[in-house]
């Protein structure tokens, strides 16, 4: 569309998103004080636009009044032609002006939706009377609205011309000449520049400005914070020359109290020049300790951590060379321990020998009586079990035989398990299961505790409370030839009823019969079961003399 100020010469044009509204607040229409004269004659002309739109007649459907041609002109007409329909429906006359209809005005008609929506307030429905007051008030409503707006914009519009028959300001920049180069080919010293190509150049240049500056140096508080921590005082022995002070070997030059980046850097030239007067004097004794072994040789301080890498435990020969044994690994004062342990399995046809294991489980071994007999365990009458006939575990390779860890240390309830052959023609089987727990003692004696040992050491040590404890339900009780449990039969409901209330519990047992006898409670019947290592950590003495030398040499 052609614009209304195309021509206006003399005038020079000036864009309304310049100028500023500096009228009231117009909530209804959403214009506020500060909007620019765009948005503002933009809201007034939507506004504007909507109820034209509203009064327009052509918007209206009449066909249901009998009218299909020379209906009302204009919204004054259409209101008339209402009023004198609502009229004769209701049979009023100007004569009578009495409603002959006994019901009215006493009756109720429908409010038209677009009335609420812009009126929640609105029932759905209103008696005649209120109906038609209500009509009355929005058609005022609407006049006045109209009027207000004319006024607005014919305001709108003075303002717009004064505005656009102004003379714009002007504001020139100034210069000076500056003493450097702030920025290569932009900014050279000597030259003089405007202030904005200036401070353009010392805030972003990538070279020179400030902000590539705080990104290198840090905030002043940063810098003031780092000046502050300082480890190094005037009371700090110099290694130069010890016991003597660094405040007092380099008085007059060393500052005490450094406040400064230019006092922390005198500081830092002054106890780097120390430490190397030391080093070039070969002042160093390299001391080792249980964590790190340290060499000081030809001015040149190395330092390897103390690692023994892994090794194999004690006691364990009934494994395989083929198969990996547990192993423990010490670095520093800590001792590390990894791998599956199979608790020797005796032979069923031979306890006094041992079954070895080759890698593969003891499924088809039918037996589970540990093996006590040499390089095997010790039973303790609480109900717990020591490998390498309750000696130490742990090679001298590792720490010294007189040495012993500082504590004793050990897990929680863990499950070991034991596979089993139920059925070799169809290769069946099944794993039986017991609630463990695995320590080392203070003398490095690999144990682990059966359910029996946790209910006698952990309670009142009554032989009576053996087998009262809840994980006895998955710690394996089994009798040679009774049938096998199929927890996962639907017949078995131990873990849920179709009926609610109390039920009886049931377990389906299938025709598969357990090859043995196994009590996976009781220290002398968990031969064959296995568990992990991995995690159990003990400790030394921090103050232990027993320093291992590095070896990188694998085991």
């Amino acid at each position: 569309m052609k614009p209304l100020n195309l021509d206006n010469r003399p005038c020079s044009p000036v864009s309304s998103n310049c100028v500023i509204w500096q009228g009231p607040d117009i909530e209804c229409i959403n214009i506020c004080n500060g909007d620019t004269v765009s948005d503002v004659v933009a809201a007034l002309a939507t506004e504007l636009c909507t109820v034209l739109d509203q009064i327009n007649v052509s918007n209206y459907d009449l066909s249901c009044l009998g009218i299909t041609a020379c209906g009302p002109q204009d919204f004054q007409a259409l209101i008339q032609l209402l009023i004198e329909k609502i009229c004769e429906l209701q049979e009023i006359t100007p004569e009578s002006n009495i409603l002959k209809n006994s019901e009215c005005p006493d009756c109720v008609v429908t409010v038209a939706s677009c009335l609420r929506e812009t009126d929640q307030s609105l029932p759905a429905t209103m008696q005649l009377v209120e109906y038609v007051q209500v009509l009355a008030n929005k058609i005022c409503s609407l006049i006045d609205q109209i009027a207000y707006l004319q006024v607005q914009i014919d305001n709108l519009n003075i303002r717009v011309t004064v505005l656009e028959e102004a003379t714009p300001s002007s504001f020139t920049l100034p210069s000076f000449v500056v003493d450097c180069t702030l920025a290569d080919g932009v900014v050279v010293g000597g030259q003089a520049y405007p202030i904005d190509t200036i401070l353009n150049a010392l805030v972003n240049d990538d070279t020179y400005g400030y902000c590539e500056l705080l990104g290198v140096t840090g905030l002043p508080n940063d810098l003031s914070s780092a000046v502050q921590s300082a480890c190094i005082v005037s009371s700090t022995i110099t290694l130069s020359n010890p016991p003597v002070p660094f405040g007092t070997e380099y008085m007059g030059t060393w500052v005490d109290s450094p406040t400064t980046v230019a006092d922390a850097i005198t500081n830092l030239w002054i106890s780097i020049c120390d430490i190397y007067t030391a080093l070039s004097n070969n002042l160093f004794n390299a001391e080792d300790t249980n964590s790190v072994d340290l060499d000081f040789t030809g001015g040149v301080l190395t330092a390897n951590i103390v690692d023994t890498n892994w090794v194999n435990l004690l006691g364990f020969d009934h494994y395989s060379n083929a198969v990996g044994r547990p192993q423990c690994r010490r670095i520093g004062n800590q001792i590390h321990f990894r791998g599956v342990v199979i608790v020797p399995l005796a032979n069923p046809d031979n306890e006094s020998q041992v079954v070895q294991y080759n890698g593969s489980s003891y499924e088809a071994i039918a037996g589970c009586k540990v093996f006590v007999g040499l390089g095997g365990c010790t039973l303790s009458p609480f109900g717990a079990i020591y490998f390498n006939n309750d000696n130490s575990v742990i090679p001298t390779s590792i720490v010294n035989a007189a040495t012993n860890l500082d504590n004793e240390y050990g897990t929680g309830i863990i499950i070991g398990y034991r596979p089993i052959k139920l059925d070799e023609a169809v290769n069946t089987g099944s794993i039986l299961s017991g609630a463990f727990q695995v320590g080392i003692t203070n003398d490095k004696k690999l144990y682990i505790s059966t359910l029996k040992d946790l209910e006698l050491t952990l309670t009142t040590s009554n032989p009576s409370q053996v087998g009262s404890s809840h994980l006895r339900y998955i710690t394996s009780t089994v009798r040679q030839g009774e049938h096998v449990p199929d927890y996962k039969h639907t017949s078995t409901n131990i873990h849920n009823d179709p009926a609610s209330g109390i039920q009886p519990l049931n377990v389906e047992f299938n025709t598969f019969e357990y090859p043995f006898d196994c009590n996976a409670g009781e220290p002398d019947e968990i031969g064959g079961f296995s568990f992990r290592l991995d995690g159990l950590i003990a400790y030394l003495d921090p103050c232990t003399t027993d320093i291992k030398s590095y070896d990188c040499t694998p085991s």
